[in-house]
């Protein structure tokens, strides 16, 4: 099987239905809960059992992203919910990965003497749809 390896300057990321201006990286991590199970008297684990499936992601915008921003301040937890997309593309080829009820954790800026403003959002989703 070939690996595909997506473009950033053909691919874009879109909070709901707005596209991230300035987006440098988009970051994620799905990762499940998961306990050993053990007998009495065994030395080796007998199987696993997987549990809470946690999304969690990072993106990081030059300056900032008014909608993110907006998500951040707001205390509604109905409007402060968003749908995230990622469309990896490279020539013909195309993968969206779609983050499902996101929520800001928090936002860092940096800026330093060399460069631009940086922030960085931190968020967590339900679940991520990959196809």
């Amino acid at each position: 099987m070939a690996i595909t390896v997506w473009s950033a300057t053909e691919s874009k990321v879109m909070v709901d239905q707005t596209v991230i201006e300035g987006l440098q990286s988009i970051e994620y991590k799905v990762s499940r809960s998961r306990a050993d199970i053990i007998a009495v008297g065994q030395p080796l684990r007998q199987g696993v059992e997987y549990g809470v499936k946690v999304v969690n992601g990072k993106l990081s915008v030059k300056s900032c992203c008014p909608a993110l921003d907006e998500k951040l301040s707001n205390a509604n937890m109905a409007q402060a919910k968003f749908t995230l997309q990622a469309q990896l593309k490279k020539g013909e080829q195309q993968k969206t990965a779609t983050f499902q009820e996101c929520y800001l954790d928090d936002r860092d800026f940096t800026m330093d003497v060399n460069g631009v403003g940086i922030a960085t959002y931190t968020f967590t989703a339900t679940d991520l749809q990959e196809s």
